[in-house]
């Protein structure tokens, strides 16, 4: 059968079996009621923007009315897909991104050899904070760490509080109330404490979808490094300066 005459039966289909009028159908579609009867009669074409319009209005996918394919993955958590959500969400939003109701606000992504939990999210991080370790534009895969206690000290994280999302790395406190963050921005040298109590949601940082995290302990070696070799560059062009001189 020609694929135009198989759409053509299931827009039929559907729309008996949804009790629509053709005047219904052809007014979702902004289109005049004799233009949708020649697109059932396979007479007038249809556009991918008619598609897209038709699969929500009968609630099923793009791919069955263009193929009458039923077997569809669902890009949910189950089948190994993960929410991407911009780090400017509200805090709230974010807390609730596995909640049914803003489920279609996401794009979905999987990662191959990672199974994620429920508790599994992708984020894209805005903002300098955590350079190098973390640039603005990179995707972190993260996942809620409901036991504060259970934090590894020096590890990256995501904290929620009331209307802010922050990532810092975060270290145990002498006061078991409280975390210890600071920046890995070499220009940032402000080393703050926060209350456990003001925390809504705690995400740990498993990782970046494109390489893998900065330890924090190589980190301090590579900044050491970059100094050692800043105070050679120095002095070679010291060097260079007296040779010169002395060779007038």
């Amino acid at each position: 059968m020609d694929e135009r005459i198989e759409i053509s039966v299931r827009l039929k289909e559907l729309r008996r079996k949804n009790k629509f009028s053709q005047a219904f159908v052809a007014k979702n579609l902004y289109v005049t009621q004799s233009a949708y009867s020649l697109m059932e009669g396979t007479q007038n074409a249809i556009t991918a923007e008619h598609i897209v319009r038709l699969s929500r209005l009968y609630n099923v996918s793009t791919d069955f009315l263009l193929t009458g394919n039923t077997k569809i993955i669902e890009m949910n958590i189950k089948n190994g897909f993960l929410p991407l959500i911009n780090a400017k969400a509200h805090a709230g939003f974010l807390k609730n991104a596995h909640k049914e109701d803003v489920m279609e606000d996401f794009e979905y992504y999987r990662i191959p050899g990672f199974n994620p939990t429920k508790d599994s999210v992708l984020i894209e991080i805005e903002g300098v904070s955590m350079e190098p370790t973390v640039i603005s534009g990179d995707i972190l895969l993260c996942q809620t760490q409901n036991n504060l206690d259970h934090v590894l000290d020096g590890s990256v994280a995501i904290i929620v509080t009331e209307g802010e999302l922050l990532i810092t790395r975060i270290f145990i406190h002498e006061d078991k109330k409280y975390f210890r963050i600071e920046s890995d921005n070499p220009d940032d040298e402000d080393k703050k404490d926060i209350k456990k109590s003001k925390i809504i949601q705690l995400l740990m940082v498993l990782g970046k979808v494109s390489n893998v995290l900065i330890p924090h302990r190589e980190l301090a070696f590579k900044g050491k490094l970059k100094t050692l070799e800043e105070s050679v560059a120095s002095l070679s062009k010291e060097v260079f300066k007296i040779s010169k001189k002395l060779n007038i």
